[in-house]
């Protein structure tokens, strides 16, 4: 679709009035998603020499710092998301080009941030059962998964 509107644009001086907003919309939707991918897989940046070179317990709080701030990070652009969308709703706002209220494709980013701040809340849930991990994004399904070798046997 981008490529007919180039063509049109270009070659014939004409265009899809709504096509660009509608892939700017799409483009900026499937970014979102592939964020929230991205925190699922564990798949963002992270400093890997560190937790290999401290003890476990410096190890254990240097994890909950990250996880604390990126935390506080995701819950900020939660309340700011929700705080934007409830404006654009507000004022009626409506899109130029595709005709409907703003607030509608908007509301993927209040999702998309919830989204993500259920994932950390549940890495936390799995760092407190196991502190020290070294890769933590990388245990996480483990982590979930394994119930613990005495599972209420007496020994």
């Amino acid at each position: 679709m981008a490529s007919l509107q180039v063509v049109l644009r270009y070659a014939f001086n004409t265009g899809i009035h709504w096509l660009e907003a509608g892939l700017v919309t799409a483009l900026v939707w499937a970014m979102l998603i592939g964020a929230v991918h991205g925190v699922r897989q564990g798949s963002h940046p992270r400093v890997d020499l560190l937790p290999l070179l401290v003890p476990p317990r410096v190890r254990a709080a240097l994890n909950a710092v990250a996880l604390l701030a990126t935390l506080a990070l995701v819950f900020y652009f939660l309340f700011d998301s929700v705080f934007y969308a409830r404006f654009i709703d507000r004022i009626n706002a409506l899109h130029p080009e595709l005709g409907i209220k703003m607030v509608y494709p908007f509301l993927i980013i209040p999702l998309v941030t919830a989204l993500m701040a259920l994932r950390y809340i549940l890495l936390a849930a799995a760092l407190w059962r196991q502190p020290d991990s070294i890769t933590p994004d990388s245990d996480f399904r483990e982590l979930m998964t394994t119930q613990p070798d005495n599972q209420g046997e007496q020994k």
